[in-house]
């Protein structure tokens, strides 16, 4: 017949095997995470691009602003011409405002590229403050693991301390 000694014996030992089974397996992750301070690192390198790219984007507003004064002054000095009957004239003024306008095209185009590359940075930060928060829910749902697994067995320790 077992008695209360080799009862506690036996629960000890599955206990202490249990223990040394939790500790040498490896955490299941699905996907490999870099560690948390490169990520933040990474999303610092992306919020200097955004800053500079905010800064290029606000500079072409203010040359769009200037070349749009410049654009009214000239229609307005066009509309003056045209009742002069100055064909002449009416040819350069065209042909500045074709200028004006294809500068104006160009700057559209630089402000469009860097709000593309600000975009893009914004949401590379996004995502990887995805994966941080990932991450984070993942240990933290290996630390309740943990600790649930560890309250069972200190459980089942004081059941078998209380038998002996």
């Amino acid at each position: 017949m077992i008695n209360k000694s080799n009862i506690s014996l036996l629960l000890q030992v599955a206990l202490a095997t249990m223990c040394i089974f939790l500790l040498m397996r490896s955490p299941k992750q699905v996907y490999p995470v870099s560690k948390q301070k490169t990520i933040v690192k990474r999303i610092e390198g992306k919020e200097t691009v955004i800053k500079e790219q905010g800064k290029l984007i606000d500079n072409s507003k203010k040359v769009i602003a200037e070349l749009n004064r410049g654009l009214f002054d000239l229609q307005a000095e066009l509309g003056e011409v045209k009742k002069a009957k100055d064909t002449f004239k009416i040819i350069q003024i065209q042909d500045t405002m074709i200028h004006v306008l294809y500068r104006r095209d160009k700057a559209k185009d630089a402000i469009i590229a860097a709000q593309d590359t600000t975009i893009v940075a914004q949401r590379y930060i996004i995502n990887s403050q995805d994966t941080i928060i990932t991450s984070q829910a993942f240990d933290i749902k290996k630390l309740k693991k943990q600790r649930n697994i560890s309250m069972l067995l200190n459980g089942l320790l004081i059941t078998g301390i209380i038998i002996k």
